[in-house]
């Protein structure tokens, strides 16, 4: 039980690392003109994947611990089908996109035949995570970094027959849609359940109360950030917004990683407590995510002493702006004291209530970073990050339930003898 929390913070950072990796590689092996279109082709496909996520991953968080055992291996069969079908739509999407002829987009001719199997890996990923078992998780993360390496292998010696010779976007889309597949094979195999997907509508009939609201936050939580970046593009100088992007990926990027890692463990615990009306259960989630939060919070600080080193270090061409890592990382630790409210949201499936935090969240964040810029240039910008997300803390303290009101259940259950009804609605 212990190895629980380490096993899937690793998996988290295993899953973002082979993110970073593919873009690394491409960066580093592509000329100009082929790593943009790479990584535009990428960032369609990562959208695309953010929304699977947000139908099946996220939901499966917060639903499958409130299923009976009985009932589990039909909603994992069921999420599968559902991830399929997703995955179909949005590889049409991309195969669009890639046909328009731009060519920023034509690497999603590449990726858009693996969008599937990925989506797929992914909601299976996200059962072990729902059902308490990270290691799982882990070994199909494993298994996609560890073919996704091989093939880079192969392409870096420049073997024929993998996508040509050498890297290419082609050879870089292939390594990826390989990996998800192996990823997916093994956690076909770790899990002992068949990779049959079926009834996708099942799923959307018992998940809707919660997947449109979580898609529309997950998009909403996009956006913020995407907001913030394009603001101060047009609104800086070019060096003050590079200078704000590097000091984010130095301490916000990981946090934000880590962030995740907590909230996917604690939010099937919470949702399982009040599935259970367990109040000492969800009391011991909610420590479990206070303990969690205040460890990492406490650790991001420490980069602020360390911050001209590590600037130094990792980013030598920003060093100017160290100024800039005491109200990022102030952010940053605000941000993960928020999770256990988040969990908490989650695993009571207050869905819309969520939503309109998020709403209201972003409407903060944008607003003080505009009138941040406004002030006083980049530094007044990272400052009104920082109050923004003592904002929305305070906000997410009032508005969050409480343990103590686990006894009552998901606001859509009846009592026990009546589960499999309640299931319907939920």
């Amino acid at each position: 039980m212990n190895r629980r929390p380490v096993l899937g913070v690793a998996d988290q950072l295993l899953s973002s690392g082979t993110n970073f990796l593919t873009a690394f590689v491409a960066s580093w092996a592509l000329a100009p003109t082929e790593f943009a279109t790479f990584v535009v082709s990428y960032a369609v496909v990562t959208v695309v994947l953010a929304l699977g996520r947000a139908v099946i991953g996220e939901v499966l968080l917060a639903y499958l611990p409130t299923v009976p055992a009985a009932e589990r291996p039909a909603i994992v069969r069921s999420s599968t089908g559902a991830a399929l079908v997703l995955g179909i739509a949005g590889s049409a999407v991309c195969l669009a996109g890639g046909a328009i002829g731009h060519h920023t987009l034509s690497g999603l001719l590449w990726l858009a035949p693996w969008v599937p199997v990925a989506l797929m890996q992914d909601a299976r990923r996200f059962v072990f995570l729902s059902q308490g078992t990270p290691g799982r998780a882990l070994a199909a993360d494993g298994a996609w970094a560890g073919a996704q390496v091989v093939v880079l292998g192969l392409l870096a010696f420049g073997v024929p027959g993998v996508s040509g010779t050498g890297f290419s976007v082609g050879g870089l889309a292939t390594s990826w849609g390989v990996g998800a597949l192996a990823g997916l094979l093994v956690a076909a195999a770790v899990g002992g359940g068949s990779l049959r997907p079926c009834c996708p509508r099942a799923w959307a009939r018992r998940t809707r109360s919660l997947s449109g609201w979580f898609v529309l936050t997950s998009v909403l939580g996009q956006c913020e950030i995407y907001a913030v970046l394009v603001l101060a593009g047009i609104l800086l100088a070019p060096a003050d917004a590079a200078g704000l992007r590097a000091v984010q990926l130095l301490v916000f990027q990981p946090t934000a990683t880590v962030a995740a890692a907590l909230l996917v463990l604690v939010t099937p615990l919470v949702a399982g407590a009040v599935a259970r009306r367990d109040v000492d259960a969800a009391r011991h989630a909610r420590r479990l995510a206070f303990l969690g939060a205040g460890a990492l919070a406490v650790a991001v600080l420490a980069v602020i002493p360390l911050r001209d080193v590590l600037l130094g270090l990792l980013f030598p061409q920003y060093t100017a702006f160290a100024a800039l890592v005491v109200p990022i990382a102030l952010q940053s630790a605000l941000y993960v004291l928020g999770v256990p409210f988040h969990a908490q949201l989650r695993g009571f499936h207050r869905a819309r209530s969520l939503f309109g935090l998020q709403v209201l969240g972003s409407t903060v964040l944008v607003g003080a970073a505009s009138a941040g810029m406004g002030l006083g240039g980049v530094v007044a910008l990272a400052w009104g990050l920082a109050g923004a997300a003592l904002v929305v803390d305070l906000v997410l303290l009032v508005a969050s339930p409480r343990a103590r009101h686990a006894d009552a259940g998901h606001r859509a259950a009846t009592p026990r003898v009546a589960a499999p009804v309640a299931l319907e609605a939920a």
